[in-house]
């Protein structure tokens, strides 16, 4: 029984196999469009990895038929800035490309698929701390696309029994980020720091955002696939919610003297979620805690980048 991870050579995606591997976990398929073998050099011999495009239903049914796919965890996505800048593009991925994946789970006796949300689901304006039942209405393109997901996930479980769980994240801080975007400052003024470059800071030293480690983020997706009967189908997740001047104070703590500075003309983002989010359902049914404050977070992203 093989387990697909999508997106599986990501950021995100990399993280997870390496800490499905150190648990003993067998038969890890990872499927990516452009495989970054760099990525997971350290458990190349440990998994095997599957090049494919997620939007092409061949591609898709042929790689899952193949390796005898019985599980899933769906991370392959376009993120925020990458789907203001091609919505078409976005749409294919994150949206095509997840009804693909359920489909082809359909037909060919898929047991449980993990499906990665974001609170970005969630619109301004509610009463915090969010709830997983309140209204949904983003009001940005990578929002719209998750929640579209989401409903496909939903959908196949009521229609198809499908066993699919959703876990709504808010932004993922880890090492080798890429892309462009000020989204990216939290993650980029860490690794910046860790790796001497210089980093000018794109928003206000006050502006903050809803965070959370890679590790944290990591557990939490293995908790809910381990867990055997779950009482819910969608659970949220509350990060951290540091100012960016708190951010670059912890960085110079660990790294004295890194070359980051605000920008005199900062960006002032339009805040389009909510700060606060309500998880105790996944600290009651999931054993959810966060294990990484922001110093230990720091302090681990550095010797994360430093080591490799």
């Amino acid at each position: 029984m093989s387990i697909l991870i999508t997106g599986g050579t990501g950021s995100l995606g990399s993280f997870l196999a390496r800490e499905m591997v150190k648990r003993n976990y067998q038969d890890i398929i990872l499927f990516d469009y452009n495989p970054d073998y760099e990525r997971i050099s350290d458990i190349l011999n440990k998994v095997k990895v599957a090049a494919g495009n997620i939007t092409d239903w061949t591609d898709v049914v042929s790689v899952m038929k193949e390796h005898g796919v019985r599980e899933v965890f769906h991370l392959a996505a376009l993120l925020s800035t990458e789907i203001k800048e091609k919505p078409f593009s976005g749409f294919k991925v994150n949206v095509e490309g997840t009804v693909n994946i359920l489909e082809a789970s359909r037909i060919l006796g898929v047991k449980k698929l993990i499906f990665v949300s974001s609170i970005s689901t969630f619109g301004p304006g509610l009463p915090e701390p969010v709830k997983e039942t309140y209204r949904q209405q983003p009001t940005n393109l990578y929002g719209i696309t998750k929640l579209v997901g989401e409903l496909w996930c939903l959908y196949y479980w009521q229609e198809y029994n499908i066993d699919t769980r959703i876990l709504r994240f808010p932004r993922i801080v880890n090492p080798g980020r890429r892309g462009k975007g000020v989204a990216l400052f939290p993650s980029l003024m860490i690794e910046k720091a860790a790796i001497g470059e210089y980093y000018e800071i794109e928003v206000s030293e006050e502006y903050k955002v809803p965070i959370i480690y890679i590790k944290d983020a990591v557990d939490v997706l293995i908790s809910l696939y381990e867990t055997r009967q779950i009482k819910s189908r969608v659970y949220n997740i509350n990060g951290l919610l540091p100012t960016a001047k708190e951010i670059l104070e912890t960085v110079k703590k660990y790294v004295p003297g890194a070359r980051l500075k605000f920008s005199k003309k900062p960006i002032v983002p339009h805040l389009t979620i909510p700060l606060r989010y309500d998880d105790s359902k996944a600290k009651n049914e999931l054993g959810w805690r966060i294990g990484y404050t922001l110093d230990k977070m720091i302090e681990d992203f550095i010797n994360e980048v430093q080591q490799r």
